[in-house]
């Protein structure tokens, strides 16, 4: 999403346009996590860029999002540039990496590599769940 959106309007005020834009980042936030992932991805990422115009836009993190564009209407700012760009991730925060690279089988595996495949079995194993209710009924509770 690349987009710039003019704040000044004959009959709207400045605040509802606002609240307008940082709707449309949320509807458009929605629509990319719905996405489906590439294989290898955990979840959907963002990269941010926000400013007055593209030629000043600066980088911002998603959750800071919002508050930075407060802080530019706050600097009487009449027009916001966002580019928001969608990217899968793994599970530890780094992009997707969409054909994994295979070690040669002539090699035997290191130790490390052994270390490290362990942990992620245990993750997929099924794990149960605690029940959130007391195993005892509530009147055998009230009668004691």
């Amino acid at each position: 999403m690349k987009k710039t959106f003019k704040l000044e309007h004959p009959k709207i005020k400045v605040p509802r346009v606002v609240d307008s834009v940082k709707h449309d980042i949320k509807k458009y936030l929605k629509k990319e996590r719905k996405n489906t992932l590439p294989a290898g991805a955990k979840y959907w990422g963002f990269d941010c860029k926000l400013g007055a115009s593209e030629e000043t836009a600066v980088e911002v993190q998603l959750p800071s999002l919002t508050k930075s564009i407060d802080a530019l209407v706050e600097k009487n700012s009449m027009t916001i540039y966002v580019e928001i760009t969608a990217k899968a991730l793994e599970g530890g925060g780094t992009p997707a990496v969409e054909t994994p690279q295979e070690s040669p089988k002539n090699e035997e595996p290191s130790p490390e590599t052994e270390e490290q495949e362990a942990p992620t079995s245990a993750k997929t194993a099924p794990q149960t769940a605690k029940p959130i209710w007391p195993t005892q009924s509530l009147k055998s509770s009230q009668e004691d």
